[in-house]
């Protein structure tokens, strides 16, 4: 037998060894790792490059509530990477928006483009995302800052991707998005209490808790991608 099939099977059993434990905990709904491996879901990028926060579209196609989860990070082969910023509930065969923030400023954004769950946001970014505010454009631009500061290491490149998307569209100039990738710079230095070498070993995601739901979900997504599954 085909060892990459043997080892999807192996993986898919593991997974779902821990569905109903994760199924239980959510109130009877299934997360959205779990609709994603089931292939009971369909989370597109639903806004244009630039905008802040950016409105993702996740259809359940499934039986029971899907349960999205406030930093739940999404990953697209075609477009930027994002967070999850609001929790939501879908009830079965309907769909619903999401927002989330860019987490790849070096991507712009596409819109139509698919977008699968890997792993959860770090508790710095969290927080960052807790504190903000998505209706606000100002705020909610800082906030997408921080977060860059964060994935960047403090080097923000304005003249590419995401970054570059944003100073067309809030129709402002590179030097003056600069300033406040400066700003964020010292506002993410303040909150955590870091020095600008602090700033360099943060993490945007989370390393322990999530490392096997993100490694199914970029093995699945590696095998639809190789073998059309």
């Amino acid at each position: 037998m085909n060892m990459r099939l043997i080892l999807l099977i192996a993986v898919v059993v593991v997974f779902a060894a821990g569905s109903g434990a994760m199924s239980f905990l959510s109130g009877g709904g299934v997360t959205l790792e779990q609709a994603y491996d089931n292939q009971q879901v369909d989370i597109i990028q639903n806004t244009a490059a630039g905008s802040i926060p950016h409105n993702i579209t996740v259809k359940n196609n499934g039986t029971k509530p899907l349960v999205v989860d406030k930093g739940t990070i999404l990953k697209s082969k075609e477009s930027q990477d994002v967070v999850i910023i609001t929790d939501k509930k879908i009830n079965p065969n309907s769909n619903d928006t999401v927002l989330a923030y860019c987490i790849e400023p070096d991507q712009k954004a596409v819109t139509g483009s698919s977008l699968y769950p890997s792993g959860t946001a770090s508790s710095q970014v969290k927080e960052i995302i807790d504190s903000s505010n998505p209706t606000d454009l100002q705020n909610a631009t800082q906030a997408q800052l921080q977060i860059w500061v964060i994935v960047t290491k403090g080097n923000v490149n304005v003249y590419s991707g995401e970054a570059m998307a944003v100073v067309q569209n809030q129709k402002t100039k590179y030097y003056q998005l600069q300033e406040k990738v400066e700003t964020a710079k010292k506002n993410v230095m303040s909150r955590f209490n870091l020095t600008s070498e602090g700033v360099k070993n943060m993490s945007f995601s989370v390393e322990s808790d999530n490392s096997a739901n993100t490694w199914v979900a970029d093995l699945r997504q590696w095998f639809k991608n190789t073998v059309g599954v």
